[in-house]
């Protein structure tokens, strides 16, 4: 498994022009049928860091998804362009692709279904606590723990150590995959995906 991580760090006082940005993706992502699930978490105490999570069964799937999203001609060019326009309110977004290492994950197994809050840990060292490990090509070691209360979620980051922080999901934000709306409809209510259906 493949987990695509950006990670996007607003400029200051740029919060209102950024939620308006990602309302309308978010709106036209479902309108245009999007080709692929996706998942926003933001820091909770304020909102200046929002990090996208794209999950791929493989290389070839990461690709296949690729093929999709460019014969989407409509939904590139509104991607294209809240790109553009989210370049003027966030400072060079961070992408990278980290494959899952399950030799050096321990617990249960990694899951969006359910969750609320997803605690993460950045590090270069071996893993020493519960969660799914994903490795980049420079070494640095995501470890994330997906949690379905605020509770479960910070005794989760006291367990990791390593700075682990909490974010929440953002259930507007993002495609839900069908099984994530399944495992938390009330949750998921809001998403323009779910209002389609």
């Amino acid at each position: 498994m493949i987990l695509q991580i950006v990670r996007e760090r607003l400029k200051t006082g740029a919060e209102a022009a950024y939620r308006e940005i990602e309302d309308e993706t978010a709106r036209l992502c479902a309108e245009l049928n999007c080709p692929h699930p996706h998942l926003a978490i933001e820091l909770p105490t304020h909102s200046t860091e929002v990090w996208w999570l794209n999950e791929f069964a493989s290389d070839a799937d990461r690709h296949r998804v690729e093929k999709e999203y460019a014969e989407n001609r409509l939904l590139m060019e509104v991607l294209e362009r809240n790109s553009a326009r989210k370049r003027r309110v966030t400072e060079p977004f961070v992408s990278v692709y980290a494959a899952h290492r399950p030799d050096l994950s321990r617990g249960a197994a990694w899951t969006i279904a359910g969750a609320r809050f997803v605690v993460v840990a950045v590090t270069r060292e071996t893993p020493q606590a519960d969660g799914s490990v994903f490795e980049a090509p420079d070494g640095v070691r995501f470890i994330m723990k997906p949690a379905r209360t605020p509770e479960q979620a910070d005794e989760d980051a006291r367990a990791l150590g390593h700075d682990a922080r909490v974010f929440t999901v953002r259930p507007y934000w993002g495609v839900p995959a069908a099984e994530w709306v399944v495992a938390d409809p009330d949750f998921w209510a809001e998403n323009p995906i779910t209002r389609c259906k």
